[in-house]
């Protein structure tokens, strides 16, 4: 789906600058920055979460088998279930109408109704982010044998197995 949306989508053409990759190179770009990933949607989440924007809860599906009865008296027609669908959306339609009022339920939160709300509590986010990050920053080796074995260390973790990192290039200046 990324593949072909670098391909149709205007917005996505920009982001990955004109360049269409595959499947593979796409797969293999989110295997190699799966912790980053992570992260960072982890903080897309979190910020959207303290803005009222999504609620965050649990999910797990354990893949348990249950005996269900298959016999013809247990199956229902399409009409059947299109009548316990609208049921359902009609108990759901009075409880929301209850719970909101005329409100749709999907209103932004009143600090991100404005263009000005939305830029302060950002950067308010933002902030916290940062200073988030600052309390769970490691100092960087002094030495140069330290900061290069950690380098080191950071793309051995970050690479695939099959994907070997390429050596730095040196510049030389040649005499000429």
């Amino acid at each position: 789906m990324i593949e072909r949306e670098c391909t149709d989508d205007v917005a996505c053409r920009v982001i990955a600058a004109n360049q269409r990759p595959d499947h593979t190179t796409i797969a293999r770009f989110r295997q190699r920055h799966e912790d980053s990933l992570a992260r960072l949607f982890g903080e897309v989440l979190a910020i959207c979460a303290q803005a009222g924007l999504v609620s965050v809860g649990v999910i797990a599906i354990d893949g348990t088998k249950v005996h269900a009865n298959a016999c013809h008296h247990a199956n229902r027609d399409y009409e059947q279930l299109a009548r316990e669908i609208l049921e359902e959306a009609k108990s759901v339609d009075a409880l929301e109408d209850e719970q909101f009022g005329e409100a749709r339920g999907d209103e932004l939160p009143p600090q991100l109704r404005t263009a000005q709300g939305r830029r302060g509590w950002l950067r308010e986010a933002k902030r916290r982010l940062d200073d988030k990050r600052a309390a769970e920053a490691k100092p960087i080796p002094r030495s140069r044998p330290a900061r290069v074995s950690e380098s080191k260390r950071r793309l051995r973790r970050n690479c695939s197995s099959n994907a070997r990192p390429t050596p730095p290039m040196r510049l030389t200046a040649r005499a000429g």
